[in-house]
Formats: structure tokens, sequence, C-alpha cells
């Protein structure tokens, strides 16, 4: 009897794992493009701390009465690469939720979006961080 049930619950479990097909494609796909937008994120989220820091060394400057536009302007694009990346991080969905409600070809366009849009914060954030650094490097000398 036990080694009936034994035998019964392996041809299940051959059954079961036949029909899957082995790994979906199109999830893999899908998981490949997920990685290489999380690839420039991760790049850049490290970065988070530059830009705290920087905007402390620009806060500095303001208590200097000959601040001048750029760089106020600094400031501003800092602020806005930092919330940039918190925005898209808050927004940002994974295929595995996706796939809930949408096709794979509606996935894919997603994430070929996802890939644009932290390119760009990328962007923001390192030029930013560049400028911020040109302006602090000119003060200290």
């Amino acid at each position: 009897m036990k080694k009936f049930t034994i035998l019964k619950t392996l041809m299940l479990a051959v059954i079961l794992l036949s029909s899957c097909g082995g790994p979906n494609p199109e999830f893999e796909q899908e998981e490949s493009l997920r990685n290489e937008v999380f690839v420039i994120h991760d790049e850049v989220m490290p970065k988070m701390s530059d830009i705290v820091r920087l905007k402390g060394g620009l806060m500095e400057m303001k208590t200097d009465t000959t601040i001048d536009a750029e760089v106020k302007a600094t400031m501003s694009q800092l602020e806005k690469a930092e919330d940039a990346m918190m925005g898209w991080m808050n927004n940002f969905t994974g295929p595995e939720k996706l796939r809930e409600s949408k096709s794979h070809e509606e996935i894919m366009a997603y994430l070929q979006n996802e890939k644009l849009e932290i390119t760009k914060v990328r962007d923001a954030m390192n030029n930013s961080i560049g400028t911020a650094e040109r302006i602090l490097s000119g003060v200290k000398q």
C-alpha cells in the first residue's frame, strides 16, 4: 500500500512537471528586461547620499550674500533628481505583479518605458551631482 502511494505521488509529479513545459520564455524575457532596468537603478541609487551631501554644501553657501542663480538652479536640479528617483521607485511595478492584468507585449512595452525613465533619472542625478561638485570645488579653492 505504501509503495503504491509513493508511486502514485511520483507519477503525479512527473505529469505535472511535464505539462508545465519547462521555463516560460516570455517570463524569462520580462525578467531579463527588468534586470536591465535595475542595473541602471542600482548604478545610481547609492548616489542619493551624494545628493544629500551636496545639497548640504550648497545650503551652507546660502549664508553668503553673493549666492548666485547657478547655485539656486543647481539646488533645484539636485532636488528634482532626488524626487525623480524616489518617484520612480515608488511607481515601479515588477513583471510578476503586471502578469495579473497585462499581456507579455504590454509588460515588455512597460519595462522598455521604465528603462527609458530610469535612464533619464540617472542622467539627471549625474548631471546635477557634477554641477554641484564643480560649484563646491570652486568655493573650496
